[in-house]
């Protein structure tokens, strides 16, 4: 009776179950790439076929059907492409196919013309120079040389060197048992530049980048938990559906279903971590869980991010005796051992006169990740900074002299929300070179475009010239943000 009782709330809990994983994504699916219409631009759309079913295939989330197969249905079912595809045949082509959806291409248009080369500006700034008679001459010497059969075959021949290409398409992702549209995207490309052939080729190269980045959104990954191993989660999903190590997940509890006037309804889980791909395997794959806001269990879900997180500090910085600073920062490969940033800064820093001079600089900053844990890191820094400082001399002109200032750094960083981080960070600027103070003088002459020429002057110091020295300890907080 036991036994029975058993098997009993098994088969009760079997669709259950299986109406839960129904939002997983378990395999490839299957697809179909069809013309909208062949006639006008037919060549143009098999190139382009060709190159979304290669791309379609990449991705590693589609079951491409192969074009052999469609040609053969095609002309079994005696289906005629030369109008558009209609939904009744696309219908029955994904029912012979076994595909699930279709990808119907359609040329937009497509076009390639030579063009003239820009004139170069040097011959705009010797017509501005030039007298009326002189330039009279010159359009009639010009007109005469063009009528030349020798002129008339180097125009024709830069004409037919500088091509330019534009194709626009449109891509919509049919559904082939309802022919409802689902989703659809906009190709578009302009390239100018070489013959017909190479500029074609660069046209359709750029075409292909878009074809990438817009397949991966209309088929996004939704994976399960399997495992949790500390820092470490194993998910359900693997070379088998394209993942590559590197690859983001955002991890969600499950969806609550909630009955409201009648009606079940489901309701989003709540977000609670981010996870990188370290590992992949055949049809699981290995992620540490680099940032989370919540525990992380088995069963949760992980969805696919197509875009990485994009991460910026903002800090303020401080030296007791001569220094602060405000200083903004764009950082990449943050979850690596080895990261790193491109940063801008602006500050006031005294110099030997006790006078706050002004400055702005620009520099890079490299970071070594030396302990990390949930909402804790540890990690060394160099940064380089070059920056520009400027002042009032002694003849009251706008001097500025530059300046490289290295320092190396002990940073923390505590997590304080979902989205933010808090640094705190000190630093030793161990290395002042100097450089002399100048300012910017008109010379009295133009140059070519009309433009006052300029040079650089010495400053004027009446005293001993003011110099910077900016070595010693800094200590900086920092706030740091994660778009995702």
């Amino acid at each position: 009776m036991k036994y029975k009782f058993l098997f009993f709330i098994f088969i009760i809990a079997l669709p259950s179950a299986q109406k839960l994983d129904d939002d997983l994504t378990l395999e490839k699916k299957a697809l179909m790439i069809l013309p909208a219409s062949t006639g006008k631009y037919e060549e143009i759309t098999d190139k382009v076929l060709s190159i979304l079913s290669e791309q379609a295939s990449a991705v590693g989330r589609f079951e491409v059907i192969d074009r052999n197969l469609i040609d053969q249905l095609l002309e079994e079912q005696k289906f005629q492409l030369s109008g558009m595809v209609s939904d009744n045949q696309i219908g029955e082509l994904g029912e012979l196919a076994s595909a699930e959806e279709a990808l119907i291409v359609d040329i937009v248009h497509f076009g390639q013309k030579g063009v003239p080369k820009e004139k170069d500006d040097k011959d705009d700034k010797d017509d501005k120079d030039e007298t009326l008679f002189s330039w009279v001459v010159k359009k009639t010497v010009t007109v005469a040389l063009d009528n030349t059969s020798s002129q008339k075959e180097k125009r024709q021949l830069e004409l037919e060197n500088n091509i330019r290409t534009i194709l626009k398409a449109n891509v919509r992702l049919v559904n082939v048992e309802t022919g409802v549209t689902k989703n659809s995207f906009n190709l578009n490309a302009v390239y100018i530049g070489g013959n017909h052939d190479a500029s074609l080729e660069r046209a359709l190269s750029f075409i292909e980048y878009q074809m990438r980045l817009k397949l991966k959104e209309l088929y996004t990954i939704t994976s399960e938990i399997i495992e949790v191993n500390g820092a470490y989660i194993s998910i359900f999903s693997g070379e088998n559906l394209g993942l590559q190590i590197g690859d983001y997940f955002e991890i969600s509890s499950k969806d609550r279903q909630k009955t409201y006037k009648g009606k079940t309804i489901n309701l989003p889980g709540k977000t609670r971590g981010l996870a990188r791909i370290t590992e992949v395997g055949l049809d699981a794959s290995k992620a540490k869980i680099i940032r989370k806001w919540h525990k992380v269990k088995e069963g949760h879900k992980a969805y696919e991010m197509l875009t990485n997180p994009i991460i910026v500090d903002l800090s303020f910085s401080y030296s007791e005796e001569n220094r602060y600073d405000l200083t903004g920062k764009y950082l990449f490969n943050t979850f690596n051992t080895f990261s790193g940033s491109l940063n801008g800064s602006i500050g006031l820093i005294s110099d030997s006169r006790h006078d706050m001079d002004f400055y702005g600089g620009i520099g890079p900053s490299f970071n070594f990740n030396l302990l990390s844990g949930f909402g804790t890191s540890f990690y060394s820094s160099l940064e380089i900074p070059f920056i520009i400082v400027s002042r009032i001399d002694d003849d009251d002109n706008l001097v500025t002299s530059g300046s490289i200032l290295p320092s190396i750094g002990l940073n923390v960083g505590i997590q304080i929300g979902k989205h933010q981080d808090l640094i705190f960070s000190f630093n030793n600027v161990f290395l002042n070179n100097k450089s002399k103070w100048t300012h910017t003088v008109k010379t009295g002459e133009q140059d070519d475009n009309g433009n006052d020429k300029t040079k650089q002057e010495p400053a004027i110091w009446i005293e001993e010239a003011p110099t910077i020295d900016a070595t010693g300890l800094f200590f900086s907080i920092s706030l740091r943000h994660y778009w995702f």
